[in-house]
């Protein structure tokens, strides 16, 4: 499970979170992350109305439903950008260490590292309770998104995106403005999104539908 303060890993049985400190069993009477609402209330704010969603129990634990991965478009400038640096690195860097030579190369390093590292950085994983987002490198933005609410992200597709597949989610928090590019099979997340009842529904069904194969296969 999840800190609701913080968003940090935490264990069930835990009075307090180890890393800011919250109170965990006053904060399950309320969500302190994006206003005090229970799953069940309409919710209305400046920005949207989020339509009555009923949420199916789990067994108490936050299980990972969904991990939305970002598609291999989101690596072309890096693969564009990585024969132009080897290129310039072994004919005209290695032969000069100029000022001017340490800059250019600097610069087309950024290009090539930047989208490998928010490839592996960048997060969205629904689960049982909760949309986790994890945005940026160096300092990246977490937030939390109860289920409830997952219908404030919009997922959208260009012309380009629509051929291969990828599209990109923004979504607003505390008065900000977020886009999460590049995600693969955008139309599964929508699918989420128009009815979450209903996935974590179906989610669960899978879940409990494997574990009974592997019981029959011991």
């Amino acid at each position: 499970m999840y800190c609701p303060n913080c968003g940090k890993s935490i264990k069930e049985y835990d009075n307090f979170c180890r890393y800011c400190g919250v109170n965990l069993r006053e904060e399950e009477k309320e969500e302190i992350q994006i206003k005090s609402y229970s799953d069940n209330e309409i919710i209305k704010d400046e920005v949207c109305q989020v339509k009555k969603v009923d949420i199916p129990q789990d067994n108490g634990d936050e299980l990972v439903l969904f991990d939305v991965k970002k598609h291999w478009m989101s690596l072309f400038w890096s693969v564009f950008f990585t024969p132009v640096f080897f290129s310039y690195f072994w004919n005209i860097f290695l032969n000069t260490h100029s000022v001017f030579s340490w800059i250019v190369v600097l610069g087309l390093l950024v290009p090539v590292i930047y989208p490998i590292l928010r490839y592996t950085s960048d997060k969205i994983i629904i689960t049982t309770r909760y949309v986790h987002i994890k945005l940026g490198v160096l300092n990246p933005e977490e937030i939390d998104i109860p289920l409830s609410k997952i219908n404030i992200l919009e997922v959208s597709q260009s012309s380009m995106g629509r051929l291969l597949n990828y599209g990109s989610v923004s979504f607003n928090s505390n008065s900000e403005r977020f886009d999460y590019g590049y995600i693969q099979a955008p139309e599964e997340l929508q699918y989420i999104i128009d009815d979450p009842a209903r996935f974590v529904k179906e989610a669960l069904e899978d879940n409990d539908f494997e574990e009974e194969d592997v019981k029959a296969e011991v």
